[in-house]
Formats: C-alpha cells, structure tokens, sequence
C-alpha cells in the first residue's frame, strides 16, 4: 500500500504541476502578449480626428509581437506581410484614404505599392527584394489570398447607396522575411470617409476600430476622439462599448480618453460619439431629418443599465458556481479518499502467516498476479510472467536453457548434453567465454516436439502449458527446437500473428488466475470518484479562465483537482476474496523468506532442494537479483565452480552461478576444470566469503530482457488497425465616465487584423 501512495503522490505533483504551469501562464501573462498567440499586439493605440464633413482621421501606434511559427512539414514559415481588414458599408463607411506607413522600429517609410501579393507565391529572396518595405490596399471581398486592387478615392461606395451592401478593403504593409520578433513598432495613417450621420440637433457616429472578427490579442488598447475644434465636453457626448476592464475619461480638449485590458481574440470596442450640428458640422454627406440625441442617449443609458445589472447578477452567479462546484469537490475528495482506504485496506493480507517455505500452491503467473493485487507498482506482470513460467518448463525438464548463441552448439545433440558437459566445454576455452553471456538458448525436449504439448505428462498448469506450445510454435518458425533469444527474435519480427499466438499465453494466465478465485474487482469507487473531482477541478479552472477569473480558478480549483488526482491512482483495483487470503499468505509468506533467507540458521536440505522453485517465483516477484545474493550468503561454496559442478549441476541455479566463473578478470584467459584451488576459488574467497557480485546478470534477469524484447517484436509486428483487415443606475448620460460597458457592436470599420 505504501507503494501504492508513493505512486499516487508522484502522479499527483506532476499532473498539478503541469495544470498549474498551463493555467498560471494565463494569470501571469497579459492576453496582448500570450506566447500562445503566433501574433499578438503588445499595445495599440489611436490618435483620430473627428472632421466636420464627419470623416476619421486616424493614427494607429502599434507595438506587436511575432512568434516564430511552422508549416505542415514543421518548416519555419517566416512572416512577410501584416495586414487589416475594414468592412465599407454605404451606411456608415465610404471608403478609405491617405494611406501611410513608417517601420518605426527601422525609421522605414514605406513606399506604396500598387498591387497586393500574396507571400507565400514570392520565394524570400525575391520577395526582400521587390515587395518588402511597401505598402498596399486591396478589395478582399474574395478573400485574403485572392486580392483584387481597390483604388482609393474611386472604388469606394456612395452614401446614398442600399445599406447592407459591403466590401472588404485590407491595408497591408510588407515586411522583409522575419522569422520572429519580440517586439515590431509600425506607425499607421488613413482617413475613415463618411462615418459619421447628420441629424438636426447633432452629428453622430459609432467607430469600430476593431470587431468580433479579429483574432488578433492586444494586450493594451488606447486612444483619444478628438472633435471639430470648438466642440466641448458640454457640447459632445460619447460612450465606449467593450466587455473588458476598460476607463474612460475626457481629454482637455473636450475629446474622449479610453483605454482597455487584455483584449482577446473575438473582442470588439466601439465608440459612440455625439456632438452638436452647427456651427462647426458641415457637408457632412449622410444626412436624417428630426432631432436624435434624446433617442441616443437613452438606448445608450438602457445598455449600459442592463451591462451593470448583468454584472451584478454575473457576480451573484460567479459566487454561487464557486461554492458549489467547491462543495462537489470536496464531497467527491471524501468520498474517494474513503473508497481509496477501504480497497487499500482489502488488498492486503491479515492472516498469521510470516514467512511460507514451501511452494504457494498456484502457479508462477498467478503467483505474480496475486503478488500485484498487494504490491502494485511493480515492474512489468506479463514480463514476470513470462520469465517465471519458463523457468517453470526448465525445472519441470520440458526444456532446458544453455548460455550463450545456439551456434555454439551446432553439432551436438542438445536433448542429450548436459549442464555440466557444457560448463566443462566452456571452461576449456573452447568457444569465447564473453560470448557465452550475450544470450541463452533453448532447448525444447523431444517429449514436446514429437508429441503434443500437455498438462499430464510434465505436470504442466494451464499458464505452463499454453507457453510451452507458444515455444514449439516459434521453433518450428526457427527451423529448430534449439534456438536462442536473438533467433526467436528474428523468427518472430515478421509474424503478424504472433500476437495470437501471445494472446493464447497471456489468455491462459487470466483465465487460471479467475478459476482461483482470489481476488475481485474494488476500483470503480475510487477511481469515479477521483476522476470526476479532478474533472470538478479542471472546470473550476476552466469555467473560470473563461469568464476572467483565470486566479481564483487557479486557487480553487487546483486543489481539487490534485486531491482528485491522487484518489484516482491512490486505490486498489482488487481485494482479495476469503480464499484469497490463504494464498496471499503463502504467496507474501514466500516472497519474505526468500528476502531474508540468509537470516535462518534453521535451513536444511529441503530449503536447497526448493531452492529452483525459489528462483522460479522469485522472478514472478521481480526480485530474483536480491533472492540470487540471498542464496550466495547463505551457501557461499556457490562461488566454488568445484562444488556447483558436484551438487547442482542439474539445477536451473547452477547457471546463475556458474556463469559467472567465466570472467576472464579471474581467470587470466584460461580455465581448467583441476584448478579451481590455484586459481583461489575456494569457498567465499571470490566474493570475501558470503557476497555476492553486485554486477552480476542472473538468470532470471537475462530471461527477462530477452521475452521483453520477444513480446515486443511480435506487438510491434501486429497488422494496424486501419489495414483493411470524432440596482439601479441611472447611467453616464454620455460624460464618458465609469468605463466601458458591453453593448452593440458592429460600428464603421469592425477592424480586423492579422499577418502572413
């Protein structure tokens, strides 16, 4: 269990430190200037004069980032040109005119240019040299790659014109070829035709310097309205309409102040200003009959009432959705912590038994199973499986497993050798001694091959026996019942069934370990509950990212989200049935005497006799390096090749140890089987007496590394599935004072702005 919530802990501090590394960036860095925004406006601010034929004059002083961005092939798609886009309507925008441009950051004026080119048709070389540092307008009524040229002062509309008829201009200015920039200052200057309405108490407008169709983040926008000279605050009226934090003020001319926050991608701002008709208004081109500021001023006052009164109940409902989805949280944190302590609590064994010498009575591959149920957070189960089953065949005699390459072996008659026959050819110098570590090989008995693999004649389980038909299977691909690692491997890269074959392995693990009943499925309480309180975080953060609120989400919802995490990781996904608990006594009874082996002095004969069956299921519990040095402590004559060749050499353990005595470090390039005393291996003195080596790779772990890299072949070789076989307020009365307030939208421009 403890395992268990160290893994839990861990998964919780990583997947919380990433939510709050994706999170706190939109609280920590401005909207205008998110590095998740390939172009972003840094500032943007508007210098405009009102004229008394109502046209704009307008100055923009902008300041933008550009990311370096990639095209389809994660090429870098450098930028060439910016751009923004105005809507011409016959109601309340004409046309567009005197056109300028200065590269700020360069000193560059930029000349005009007379048609528009789309980037991506100009090779770079080309293009810094023909195009960039131009400037341009273009009717993109057909889009921005399909521009049309659009001459000011003749392509424009007509006041008198049907009012829903538009056209998009784009004034756009090249840049040479720019990989990224921190920081591009750009002075930009046209004059807006025909914005304004005469009425016969006063002239009015509503500009929109930028609309709901922009997807460009500015992270500070400001500007002055400066009016007709001889216009005044008492003689002027205007309002600001964004649903950002926004302020507004009036200038000492009498014009009107404004800045705004964090605009992001689908934001707009409009200002409505009014002021009186005479004597400073005249020829103004679009003209109404009857009086109009009374009408303005109370549509204003009603939008701006029913902004402020949103904001109140958005504040109520902000509340209100805080306490709950809080609430829910933690109800949902105590409900799987409780779950999460319960199937920790079921998972684990409370019987008497202490230590268990003898077999647990279940096979290796249910052994591990079982094991997992108590101990999660272990290394691979089907690779343990797979090692423990085969070590099962090799004591059981269905097979046998030599070192080295089966090319080492060509010309002798496998099913007959001997272990210590082959130890003594090896020790001889016979073939090279480091190669005898690279791989083992294989030997399936003639038993297996010329009759049908079954449980009766070896005393086989069901896991045993559906892995030793696996074997014969892959040595009739190999040509061979010897064959090593490497071979299997090879036979095994293009078997695209061999995955079914794998299947048929691991399809009788589960089905042996279900039969014995010790265990069930418990996961589905904490894993609920933790999954839907990570989610409950996840949407605080979320819903509150989306409304402005990206801190207190963060403070609120993180937390929960992370307890939710670690109840989803922290549980059991079995508890052991009564029967269950016999066997995990044996089964953790076992694991622990292996473990402390070396401790009893009260160790006999049986103890060695099992001690092949201790390797077995010693590599079913991943721990067979500990169990092998356990063994060497407790017998060090192992480290005396004499006496593993007198005592074990029909003993799987004899190779975990007898292996190592080829090291040439000790033997000086040569070893006969007389001079194990003149060569110092007498008992303990290779190891000082009861070590053992720590670099020293047993059986178990060789057969391990090799399966791995067997069973991923053969799922790497699987057929793809897509082979053929988703209060109230009275208003501001137009002092443009208070800040803005959301309201209409869509006023003379509805500007637009990007960059290719």
């Amino acid at each position: 269990m403890r395992k268990r919530m160290i893994r839990a802990a861990i998964a919780t501090v990583l997947f919380t430190v990433l939510m709050a590394f994706i999170f706190g960036s939109f609280v920590l860095i401005p909207a205008g200037t998110s590095s998740l925004a390939d172009l972003s406006y840094r500032s943007l601010d508007y210098d405009v004069n009102v004229t008394g034929d109502g046209d704009l004059e307008v100055t923009q002083h902008i300041d933008m980032k550009l990311r370096k961005r990639a095209d389809g092939d994660d090429n870098v798609k450098p930028w060439k040109q910016l751009y923004q886009q105005y809507t011409l309507r016959a109601d309340n925008l004409t046309d567009i005119t005197d056109i300028s441009v200065t590269n700020v950051t360069t000193g560059t004026r930029y000349a005009q240019q007379s048609e528009p080119k789309v980037p991506s048709d100009v090779p770079d070389s080309v293009w810094d040299s023909d195009y960039a540092n131009h400037w341009y307008i273009a009717d993109v009524d057909a889009g921005g790659n399909n521009p049309r040229a659009y001459v000011p002062g003749e392509d424009g509309l007509t006041p008198g014109q049907v009012s829903d008829y538009s056209k998009t201009v784009e004034i756009g200015w090249n840049i040479p070829v720019t990989e990224s920039a921190d920081s591009l200052k750009f002075d930009v200057h046209f004059t807006m035709h025909d914005v304004a309405t005469q009425w016969d108490d006063i002239a009015a407008f509503q500009w929109e310097p930028f609309g709901k169709s922009n997807q460009v983040p500015i992270g500070v926008v400001s500007g002055t309205v400066h009016f007709p000279e001889g216009i005044t605050k008492n003689t002027s009226w205007g309002w600001l309409h964004t649903e950002r934090t926004s302020e507004t003020s009036r200038a000492a001319d009498g014009g009107l102040t404004f800045k705004a926050y964090n605009i992001r991608s689908g934001d707009y701002l409009d200002v409505v200003a009014a002021w009186t008709s005479a004597p400073t208004t005249s020829g103004i081109a679009r003209t109404l009959p009857g009086d109009h500021l009374d009408a303005l001023k109370a549509d204003e006052t009603r939008q701006e009432q029913q902004w402020r009164d949103r904001q109140h109940n958005a504040a109520v409902a902000r509340l209100t959705f805080w306490i709950i989805s809080v609430t829910l949280g933690i109800a949902l944190v105590i409900w799987g912590l409780y779950a999460s302590i319960i199937s920790n609590r079921n998972a684990q064994y409370h019987g008497p038994v202490e230590y268990w010498r003898d077999k647990p009575g279940i096979s290796p591959a249910s052994a591990a199973r079982l094991l997992d149920v108590m101990e999660q957070g272990r290394r691979s189960r089907s690779n343990r499986q797979l090692t423990a089953t085969m070590l099962a065949l090799a004591v059981k005699k269905a097979i046998t497993i030599y070192p080295g390459p089966a090319e080492m072996y060509r010309g002798i008659d496998m099913s007959r050798a001997t272990a210590l026959g082959v130890s003594h050819m090896i020790d001889r110098g016979a073939v090279n001694r480091q190669l005898v570590k690279t791989t083992s090989t294989i030997v399936i008995m003639p038993e297996a091959i010329d009759q049908t693999p079954n449980k009766a004649q070896f005393g086989l389980s069901d896991s045993e026996n559906a892995l030793l038909k696996l074997l014969v299977v892959i040595s009739k691909r190999v040509g061979s019942p010897v064959f090593d690692f490497n071979q299997m491997k090879a036979a095994c890269e293009d078997w695209e069934d061999g995955y079914i074959e794998l299947g048929k392995f691991t399809g009788a693990c589960d089905i042996e370990y279900t039969m014995l009943d010790v265990s069930r499925a418990r996961g589905w309480q904490w894993i609920l509950a933790g999954t839907l309180a990570a989610v409950d975080g996840f949407a605080i953060m979320l819903a509150n990212l989306i409304i402005g609120y990206a801190a207190v989400g963060l403070i609120l919802g993180l937390p929960v989200f992370a307890m939710g995490i670690f109840c989803a990781t922290s549980g059991s996904m079995q508890e052991l049935t009564k029967r269950g608990q016999g066997y995990a006594g044996r089964v953790l009874g076992l694991k622990r005497y292996m473990e402390d082996f070396s401790d009893f002095s009260d160790r006999g004969a049986a103890d060695l006799a099992l001690w092949d069956w201790y390797m077995v299921y010693a590599a079913a519990f991943g721990i067979s390096d500990r169990v092998a040095a356990e063994f060497a402590k407790a017998y060090p004559q192992v480290n005396d090749p004499r006496w593993l060749d007198d005592n074990a050499s029909d003993s799987v353990l004899y190779w975990s140890y007898r292996s190592h005595m080829w090291d040439e470090r000790y033997y000086g390039g040569g070893y006969g089987a007389g001079s194990a005393g003149s060569a110092g291996f007498g008992a303990g003195s290779l190891f000082g007496g009861n070590s053992y080596a720590p670099d020293f790779s047993d059986l178990g772990t060789q057969l391990s590394s090799g399966l791995g890299d067997i069973t991923s072949t053969i799922q790497a070789a699987m057929p793809s599935s897509d082979s053929g076989g988703g209060s109230s307020f009275g208003g501001s009365g137009g002092s443009f004072s208070g800040g803005g307030f959301g309201g209409s939208s869509g006023g003379s421009g509805g500007g637009s702005f990007g960059g290719r």
